[in-house]
């Protein structure tokens, strides 16, 4: 630290320590104005029995006024602002209280030897506590001591001078050093108080310092989801609309050509969707609207699921994939949420391992804990990037941002599940060795019985009329042409007042609509004002607002919000069921707000 650096720490030190001195002085002032009073009474008792007139009684009185007016006084204290100007002020009433109590030495010539021992050990150890009690302030507890100190000097020099006694020039002598002894003691007193003061203010320092940290970081993380919120919806009202005109395509006859066309366009949507799809399930995990059904589920099941969907993909890479499962085992969790967890982790082992490697998925019991771990022969992370793959964004192995790899929000994403289920995420791994990845879950005992419900529900789209309330031409035209091409009869509407109209007009089946439409009118609106005249008619929010507001917002008014852009199947999915839209939540795929279904690989 420089000079020029240390000068103004230094007197920030000062500053506080002024302000320290001032707050101890005042919480101790009342109990050391109670106590003065009783021994200055003592002290005009004894001294009254000596002299056996009245003005022991009137400085009694005079000091317990004085007392009373530097209590008071001291009070004030704190209204001062200043804690230098308020250290003053202490310096000039401990001055005058000094003064009081040296009063009575001027009749110390007419009291008995026991009384002049009392009143020298009562100054005395005044003068010593006030070393303590002004937290080693030179000139504050000097302006006390000294005057009492001295004063003794002068009277027990001046009794040795008329009695001619030694004893009472040694007496003096001693009071002599111990002023000076006192002075040596504040001095130390005061360099550990002004250390604590620069400790505090070191604290005070640090905690602003992290307090602005954690207010910049918190402004950034508000900042990041609102880019992100604003980001992904306009993205998806255009995604949306090309994937609605692609599933139309889709349901007519095209020749070959044509077909494969639609095929690589489709493609190409579907990956752009997953994406959006990965920053939707960071939003809602972040919103805290994802809530874990807790069930006991067999672990070894969850395992042996993945063998219709993962051989294939592994056998297509040229992977060689083991499904290890101890039968059975049992745990409490959230089966769709583990899922997501366990497909996230696959698919980065399957992604980072060479053709003729091998991936591993096994369950097994460790104890009271049932482990799951997905084990591959890959490239490996290193051990600074192990660090890191859990955070956003991040990817170790994509230098070059393929985005055919993601975004880099999988394993962001298995982080935030494994915290919501309560496991155990462990990582191991060595470049060039293969990554091992551990889940570990509470065991829990087998129920006495289980059973498994089957939805089973399946309805005809044909015949449904259905109400499309969007601002936006674009995205009203896609919705219509899709709709018609799964035989529905269809009502578009741009706003609150057109929808209410065609509510007049149509007896509906169904009514999706946008989140967010113009001057700041809602989805939940326009909704509102077409159930006051259809009032049990089913209704979907569709949004491209990813925003954890947003879906709060829909969680609040209890209607099932879809995002953009919207997959066939999960449209298919919501109008079998209009009238039942918790039966379409629990469809794989549905991706409602506060649902646990639509978390994807990256």
């Amino acid at each position: 630290m420089t000079a020029a650096e240390a000068l103004p720490l230094a007197a920030s030190v000062q500053a506080l320590a002024h302000q320290r001195f001032v707050q101890l002085f005042v919480q101790q002032a009342q109990r050391s104005h109670l106590a003065l009073i009783f021994i200055n009474f003592v002290l005009a008792f004894l001294w009254s029995l000596d002299t056996g007139d009245v003005w022991p009684w009137a400085w009694w009185l005079a000091a317990t006024a004085f007392g009373m007016f530097r209590h008071l006084s001291t009070e004030r204290l704190v209204l001062l602002g200043n804690a230098e100007q308020s250290t003053q002020r202490i310096r000039q009433l401990m001055l005058g209280s000094g003064l009081v109590q040296t009063l009575p030495l001027l009749a110390f010539a007419a009291l008995s030897l026991a009384t002049q021992s009392v009143l020298t050990l009562v100054l005395v150890t005044l003068s010593t506590v006030s070393v303590v009690t002004t937290s080693g302030f030179q000139r504050v507890f000097m302006a006390f001591a000294a005057p009492m100190l001295w004063g003794l000097v002068a009277a027990w020099g001046v009794a040795s001078w008329f009695d001619q006694s030694w004893p009472q020039v040694g007496i003096c002598a001693m009071l002599g050093v111990y002023l000076w002894f006192l002075r040596v003691i504040g001095q130390h007193a005061h360099a550990v108080f002004l250390e604590a003061c620069a400790w505090r203010f070191g604290e005070q320092q640090l905690n602003g310092e992290l307090t602005r940290a954690l207010a910049n970081a918190d402004t950034a993380n508000r900042s990041k989801t609102r880019f992100l919120a604003a980001a992904s919806h306009d993205l998806r009202q255009p995604i949306h609309s090309m994937s609605v005109l692609v599933a139309a395509l889709k349901l007519r006859t095209l020749d070959g050509p044509t077909s494969e066309i639609v095929g690589h366009l489709n493609s190409v949507n579907q990956m752009l969707s997953r994406q959006l799809d990965a920053l939707l399930d960071v939003s809602k995990l972040d919103a805290g609207v994802v809530q874990a059904d807790m069930r006991l589920h067999r672990l070894d099941h969850l395992v042996q699921s993945l063998q219709s969907t993962v051989v294939p993909v592994a056998a297509s890479k040229g992977l060689s994939l083991e499904l290890h499962a101890q039968h059975p085992i049992w745990v409490r969790t959230d089966a769709t949420l583990l899922a997501r967890v366990i497909s996230n982790l696959t698919d980065n082992a399957l992604k980072f391992t060479p053709s003729s490697g091998k991936v591993r998925i096994g369950a097994r019991l460790d104890g009271e804990w049932a482990v799951l771990e997905v084990k591959d022969t890959g490239i490996g992370i290193s051990p600074e990037d192990q660090a890191r793959v859990f955070d956003e964004f991040y990817q170790a192995h994509n230098d070059e941002r393929d985005r055919a790899q993601g975004l880099g929000l999988g394993l962001s994403i298995v982080r935030r599940l494994c915290h919501l289920l309560g496991v155990q995420l462990q990582l191991r791994s060595a470049l060039g060795a293969g990554t091992s990845v551990e889940l570990r879950l509470p065991r829990q005992a087998a129920p006495s019985g289980a059973h498994v419900t089957e939805d089973s529900s399946a309805s005809t789209l044909g015949g449904l009329s259905v109400l499309v309330v969007d601002d936006e031409p674009l995205v009203r035209e896609s919705m219509r042409l899709l709709l018609q091409e799964l035989g529905c009869t269809v009502c578009t509407a741009d706003g609150v007042s057109s929808a209410a109209h065609e509510a007049q007009l149509h007896r509906l089946d169904l009514l999706l609509c946008d989140f967010r439409l113009r001057d700041g009118i809602t989805g939940i609106d326009a909704i509102q004002a077409v159930r006051a005249i259809q009032p049990d008619l089913a209704a979907v929010l569709i949004s491209g607002d990813t925003a954890p507001e947003r879906i709060r917002e829909a969680q609040r008014a209890g209607v099932p919000l879809l995002f953009k852009p919207v997959a066939l199947g999960d449209l298919m999915a919501v109008m079998a069921q209009p009238g039942r839209p918790e039966l379409v939540q629990a469809r794989p795929g549905a991706q409602w707000a506060g649902s646990t279904d639509s978390f994807s690989n990256d």
